[in-house]
């Protein structure tokens, strides 16, 4: 995964904005995010501690790994609604990186570009 990456990387530093690219990158990216997580712990730390910024953004990479895009979606939304600073901005980053990984009209990204938009002016 690490040398797809690399490879998907410098296609991108020379036609930077590809979509296709961006979409691979970020896929990559996700795939090597969660092979490092023990989902079960990941789940039940998300569950106990609601303020644990990173167990959020673990479980959210798991839920849209899992196909469960609205879910992933929503979590890093509260996050982002719940936190300020530095914690806010994390989610904000992740939550756009995993934008990446589908088309820019895709509804559900819409949707949720829509409310990050919202949240943050």
């Amino acid at each position: 995964m690490d040398t797809a990456t690399s490879v998907i990387e410098k296609a991108l530093a020379e036609t930077p904005g590809d979509p296709l690219l961006k979409s691979w990158l970020a896929q990559a990216n996700l795939i090597k995010r969660v092979g490092g997580y023990d989902q079960a712990a990941a789940r039940r730390d998300a569950a106990a501690s609601p303020s644990d910024v990173d167990a959020q953004l673990r479980v959210a990479d798991i839920e849209l790994a899992s196909g469960r895009t609205e879910e992933a979606f929503d979590r890093l939304l509260g996050v982002i609604r719940r936190t300020s600073g530095d914690e806010r901005n994390k989610a904000r980053v992740q939550l756009l990186s995993l934008f990446d990984i589908f088309p820019p009209d895709d509804p559900q990204v819409k949707r949720a570009r829509g409310q990050l938009t919202a949240l943050l002016f």
